[in-house]
């Protein structure tokens, strides 16, 4: 199953010319995640920038980190619980350790972001969790990925 989801702008945007989508593809099967039961998920784990581009990121650590941020963003106590379990079931994962944070207050944590205009608090790129089957596809499928770009290429 390959699905994209592209964020289309509509009108001017004078604050912010970054923007990004996700496409969910598991036509190709599924990568494995490689760890210890215990997963720790801090900057060595991916990418934990998601702004700036232009970029294609296709590990399955960062699509982890991406998703993780997008229920921070979202404010989803449910989304967690899903991506937590789609993890777990699909490894052999059995505790996870968040030790990334969009609050860049907390040094004992990784300062991490998704684009303003790219995450869970515009509605955007949480197509990931609308069911168990995509989230999965999403972060172990072999052709999935985030893609990041913005405006001032010329």
């Amino acid at each position: 199953m390959r699905i994209e989801f592209m964020k289309i702008k509509t009108s001017f945007i004078p604050n912010s010319s970054s923007s990004s989508f996700i496409v969910i593809d598991a036509f190709d099967g599924y990568k494995e995640l490689h760890c210890d039961e215990n997963l720790i998920v801090n900057s060595d784990f991916g990418e934990t920038e998601f702004g700036w581009g232009p970029d294609v990121i296709k590990d399955i650590g960062s699509r982890i980190i991406f998703s993780y941020l997008q229920t921070y963003y979202g404010n989803n106590k449910k989304w967690l619980d899903m991506l937590e379990s789609v993890i777990k079931e699909n490894s052999n994962v059995k505790t996870i350790e968040w030790k990334i944070i969009y609050d860049c207050n907390d040094n004992n944590l990784v300062w991490s972001y998704i684009d303003h205009q790219s995450s869970a608090e515009e509605g955007i790129n949480i197509e990931m969790f609308e069911n168990k089957n995509n989230l999965k596809d999403f972060i172990f499928g072999r052709g999935s990925k985030i893609v990041l770009d913005n405006d001032n290429r010329g």
